[in-house]
């Protein structure tokens, strides 16, 4: 009953609806109390704010980020407040410039991009209260309103220890188990598993700025930071995989396979239990079962070690070992630093650079700046009330691609359509008054919890509770609802047609840069891990550095292709997804060699300058190709060294340095074929 309860209470959406609504509920008791319910009451406009910018979870900086951000909100809400109220043809340049500028702060970084969207939906948000209360009021109501939700946010989340960071954990770890369950039907699909699992680098993202945060606030426990570095060894090691073609024969085979499928479900349901627990508060015990079972697939696995699996086989044996320890323990299996110090950001230099047409940044902040200032103005210029629901509807739909813009904007258009029927239906029914309001407070933790699940069902309830606003204030409940629609259809049309129309960011006219990008640290990754193969010095820190910005880059290619897939008339979509295969393969060469790489292994002298000519010859030859520059072909002199390197291969021993050779062998193959790619050009379309 308890461990019930306890899943339940931590539960994301759960856990969010609660918190919110503790602090709504707080806060309009104290405006009861103080005779300012109305202003109480509109203040809380500040909420969605708070929730887009994302200042009521933890970040690096928090401190900072929260002396800028809050007063951003309140001065935003003042000015627009303002000139609502005394001269509202001024919002029509004042929204230009603002969107201009406000969107530029993506320039940044994620989180300061969000804190600019969230300025804007401030300023659309201020024309609610114009004319109902003065502007000052809005304002200072809404800064202490955002104030008040992050301050309650992060006591909350204390009192839970830590709760942001163990769901994130929690998340990731699930999510190993299904990457870790569905090797079974990679066995049989090579195709599976060709492209970077997106769900899992979004939820490691956020497993490594919470740690960060945790750690500069003295409060990241060391089981907290064994569970983020195991989580970051099993990613690694699953991806790791010695020569795809040759593993899946070797795991097919009748004496493995058994053993195999055995192995995976007891590891999978150990990393779900560990989920639950990291989740739930609870201490993490062992799992009995999962010694067996390894010792089952160890057996299979043994005999294999000599003839035509002996080059993968061992490495298998020991990465199995490690996979289970490391599910066990949720421990690293060494300890080594894996959060480093950043280098520190020249804001004003990193902004000016985006200041140019040429930056994919700045010409969506122009864009955006067209699109609010056009909505406000067809607003004005027809009569439409103060247009605030239109600006929302502009500024909510617009995502990364036009593709998902489209998809926003159609779930927008009929969750306000369903949200104005179920709506009506509750005031036919005669629910006006306190009991319009106290439906619409009930809607807020909901509406907010869904907002990162479907834009949709969070629309729908948004305008519910709209409508039950409007109908507690003044008794207009029903009479807004065909302007609110209107408006809504309005806004989605001007972002469509202005995403179509105006300078749209296809993600096929992106693959070329980001291809540069990623194979720039791929090329970073592989020559760090040769300089240690070749007796260099290199900190555990820097290689853990060099594998995540690899992942990174990886990750950012596969969702910019996975956009690109939906795009009308895109082309050459078939060699971007075999580069991402060929990338990703290389990655998992890599980082299979990176264990011996932390243990110090060192190739002789021969084998040393057979493998750097080979490497840094096939990655000079594909920086050249991607800049367009060379014939693209193969270079002869490469292949004689990697035939040479091949030879070395066939005659040395199955040991820790052979497999490094065969690795690095395997590693030229993988950029012989990324060059063929390189050499033809990357989609076009802009």
């Amino acid at each position: 009953m308890l461990l019930s309860f306890r899943r339940w209470w931590f539960n994301g959406h759960i856990n969010l609806a609660l918190r919110l609504s503790t602090a709504v509920m707080l806060w309009l008791a104290l405006a009861w109390t103080l005779d300012l319910f109305l202003l109480g009451l509109l203040s809380l406009l500040a909420l969605p704010c708070v929730f887009i910018s994302g200042i009521d979870q933890p970040s690096p900086g928090w401190g900072k980020r929260l002396a800028w951000s809050i007063p951003l909100l309140g001065g935003v809400a003042l000015v627009f407040g303002a000139l609502g109220a005394w001269w509202p043809p001024s919002l029509i340049p004042a929204l230009l410039v603002a969107g201009v500028l406000l969107t530029t702060l993506s320039a940044f970084g994620e989180l300061s991009g969000r804190t600019g969207l969230a300025a804007l939906v401030m300023a659309a948000m201020s024309q609610v209260s114009a004319g109902v209360i003065p502007a000052w009021q809005f304002a200072l109501g809404t800064t202490l309103a955002a104030l008040w939700v992050v301050l309650f946010s992060d006591w909350w989340f204390r009192a839970q220890r830590e709760y942001p960071l163990r769901q994130a954990l929690s998340l990731s770890y699930r999510r190993l188990a299904v990457i870790l369950a569905s090797r079974l039907r990679w066995l049989e699909d090579p195709s599976l598993g060709a492209r970077f699992d997106l769900p899992l680098a979004e939820q490691l993202a956020l497993v490594r700025r919470y740690v960060a945060v945790a750690k500069s606030r003295n409060r990241l426990t060391p089981e907290l930071y064994q569970a983020f570095v195991a989580a970051v060894d099993l990613q690694e090691r699953l991806q790791a995989i010695p020569n795809p073609e040759l593993s899946r024969a070797l795991f097919a085979q009748p004496g493995v396979l058994p053993a195999y499928r055995l192995w995976v479900a007891v590891t999978s349901r150990r990393l779900r239990q560990v989920a639950d627990h990291l989740m739930t508060v609870q201490p993490i015990g062992e799992d009995p079962r999962l010694a067996d079972v390894e010792q089952q697939l160890l057996t299979a696995l043994t005999p294999l070690q000599r003839g035509r699996f002996g080059s993968i086989a061992p490495y298998f044996v020991s990465n199995a070992r490690r996979i289970s320890r490391l599910a066990q323990r949720v421990a690293p299996l060494y300890r080594r630093p894996m959060i480093g110090q950043e280098p520190v950001m020249d804001h004003w230099q990193r902004w000016r650079q985006h200041l140019s047409w040429s930056s994919p940044i700045f010409r969506g902040a122009v864009r955006q700046g067209l699109l609010l200032a056009t909505t406000m103005g067809i607003i004005q210029y027809f009569d439409l009330d103060k247009g605030y629901w239109a600006l929302l509807s502009v500024l909510l739909v617009v995502r990364g691609g036009i593709v998902d813009t489209r998809q926003r904007a159609w779930q927008r258009i009929w969750g306000t359509l369903v949200g104005l029927g179920l709506a009506a239906s509750a005031l036919s029914l005669g629910l006006t008054g306190n009991w319009a309001l106290a439906l619409g407070l009930v809607l807020v933790p909901p509406t907010l919890s869904l907002i990162p699940v479907h834009h949709g069902y969070s629309c729908t309830l948004g305008t519910i509770i709209l409508i039950m606003v409007f109908e507690y204030i003044a008794g207009q409940g029903m009479s807004v609802m065909p302007l609110r629609l209107l408006e809504t259809v309005i806004g989605c049309a001007v972002v469509l047609l202005g995403y179509r129309y105006l300078w749209p960011q296809w993600q096929g006219g992106r693959q070329a840069e980001l291809r540069r990008q990623a194979i720039g640290r791929l090329n970073h990754y592989l020559l760090l891990v040769l300089s240690v193969f070749e007796g260099q010095q290199v900190s555990s820190l820097s290689l853990a550095r060099a594998r995540r910005h690899t992942y990174e880059q990886g990750v950012a290619l596969t969702s910019s292709f996975e956009q690109m897939r939906q795009e009308p008339s895109y082309s050459r979509h078939r060699d971007s997804a075999e580069l991402i295969r060929l990338y990703k393969e290389t990655q998992s060469h890599l980082n299979a060699l990176a264990p011996a790489a932390r243990r110090g292994t060192q190739l002789t002298e021969e084998q040393s300058q057979s493998a750097h000519r080979v490497l840094t010859g096939a990655v000079a030859a594909l920086e050249r190709a991607l800049e367009g520059q060379g014939s693209g072909q193969w270079p002869e002199s490469v292949e004689q060294e990697r035939q040479r390197l091949y030879r070395l291969v066939e005659e040395g021993r199955v040991d820790r340095t052979g497999f490094v050779l065969y690795q690095l062998n395997l590693i030229a193959e993988r950029y012989q074929q990324m060059l063929a790619i390189a050499a033809r050009p990357a989609p076009d379309k802009h």
